[in-house]
């Protein structure tokens, strides 16, 4: 790898993660809490349990559904605890102040959301600067430069991944990391690399088994006998999730399970709805907010030019296309967000793919591509700046059973958002006036 690439993909994630924080804000949900406190829990206090921060991590809301009641009376987190593992390292410090100030709610409320903020930008421009180094395996410097930019601020990375301690940053992170091993020789040591961040993708979130699934079927494809090392080392994580899950809740579904995420319910929408609402509907539609990523459907035929890829790219449209499939039946509205939350996962992915697609372009085609970049990255800012969530209130309306309010381009939320005044730079002056 030349050192210029080295540099240039520092350059691009140092970047990333200036742009990331420019809000001074945190956009998230109560979903991301136990990801933020999690981690002063295991440096502190040794346990994975949330009991010694749980006042913290309910953050005084009456009726915390991000923390669950385990069997033997205690507290959980209701997600996997992949992503709190993964930022630890960078709380150690911040844990051991912490340990010698005394753990206050006011104090660790003050520094968890700004280390929740740090980590997760962190993350996302490590993605960022990962995903560089993987184009320029397919693509020359400027268009892998242009690729990278798009996947950067022209994607929910921006407006999602980089601003909370979501889930869907590490899955980037660690998809970006598997394609880099199985895009290299495929030697022992790369399977079991690539194994083991494909193993910790679907533990970090369950639907990623079916993109972690789409590598592992590569694998056995392309290498039949070898395809033991990339299983073996897959299976540890998937080994210590289910570990994890059976030891706080006594099931393997974990806490999903504990209220009936893991039930036939849950997947009782209609498909074909589905599939066009996360692809199209103004509210949510993955090419609404991204239309560059149009371009890869539409020219498909041209990602299959590399043969020498060809099989990998089948692999995984097959899984991103299960991904979508597996969503279209749920509730794909995401709750409280901005954009395609629940298709985050599967852009870097999409990215990859796309690559061979960008290098075949001719002037007028790259020039609608480049404006489709833009539009997108346009969309990003009013999310990453404007949003403060006005737009949920019509999209997840509890009596609008037939999710007809995401399709109203009036409640489209880069309208709607975009009326708003900016965001206050809270997370600014939380930062300038600490307890």
């Amino acid at each position: 790898m030349p050192s210029r690439d080295r540099r240039t993909a520092l350059l691009l994630a140092l970047l990333a993660f200036l742009v990331y924080n420019a809000n001074f804000r945190r956009i998230g949900a109560g979903d991301s809490y136990p990801a933020r406190f999690l981690p002063f829990a295991l440096w502190n206090h040794g346990t994975l349990y949330l009991d010694p921060i749980r006042e913290v991590t309910a953050q005084r809301h009456p009726a915390p559904y991000w923390i669950r009641p385990t069997p033997d009376g205690r507290s959980a987190s209701l997600y996997p605890v992949v992503t709190p593992l993964l930022a630890a390292p960078l709380y150690l410090p911040p844990a051991l102040w912490l340990r010698w100030t005394g753990e206050t709610y006011e104090r660790m409320s003050w520094l968890g959301e700004i280390l929740e903020k740090l980590a997760a930008s962190a993350i996302a421009a490590a993605a960022v600067g990962w995903m560089f180094l993987l184009l320029r395996r397919r693509l020359e410097p400027r268009d892998a430069v242009l690729l990278t930019a798009a996947f950067a601020l022209g994607t929910n990375t921006w407006a999602t991944s980089s601003q909370a301690l979501w889930q869907h940053g590490p899955a980037e992170l660690l998809a970006v990391g598997a394609l880099w091993f199985l895009t290299g020789e495929l030697t022992a040591g790369n399977l079991l690399a690539a194994g083991a961040l494909a193993g910790l993708l679907a533990a970090n979130r369950p639907p990623d088994l079916l993109l972690a699934a789409a590598f592992g079927v590569y694998v056995l494809l392309r290498t039949r006998r070898r395809v033991l090392w990339f299983a073996a080392a897959a299976a540890v994580p998937g080994l210590l999730a289910a570990a994890y899950n059976l030891t706080m809740f006594h099931q393997l579904s974990g806490g999903y399970g504990s209220i009936g995420l893991t039930g036939g319910d849950f997947f009782a929408h209609p498909v074909g709805r589905g599939l066009a609402g996360l692809l199209a509907s103004p509210g949510r539609g993955l090419f609404v907010y991204s239309p560059f990523l149009l371009f890869l459907p539409l020219l498909f035929h041209r990602a299959l030019a590399d043969r020498s890829a060809r099989t990998l790219t089948l692999c995984l449209a097959g899984g991103v296309a299960l991904q979508l499939f597996l969503y279209a039946q749920t509730d794909w509205r995401g709750g409280s967000s901005y954009g395609y939350r629940f298709l985050t996962d599967m852009v870097p992915i999409l990215i990859w793919m796309l690559a061979p697609v960008l290098a075949s372009l001719g002037r007028p085609a790259r020039a609608a591509f480049l404006a489709c970049c833009l539009l997108a990255a346009g969309a990003q800012a009013i999310g990453t700046f404007k949003y403060m969530g006005l737009s949920d209130i019509a999209i997840n309306d509890p009596s609008d059973l037939g999710m007809s309010n995401v399709w109203k381009v009036a409640n489209a939320p880069i309208l709607v958002e975009a009326r708003q005044d900016r965001a206050p730079f809270d997370l600014l002056r939380k930062a300038l006036n600490p307890p």
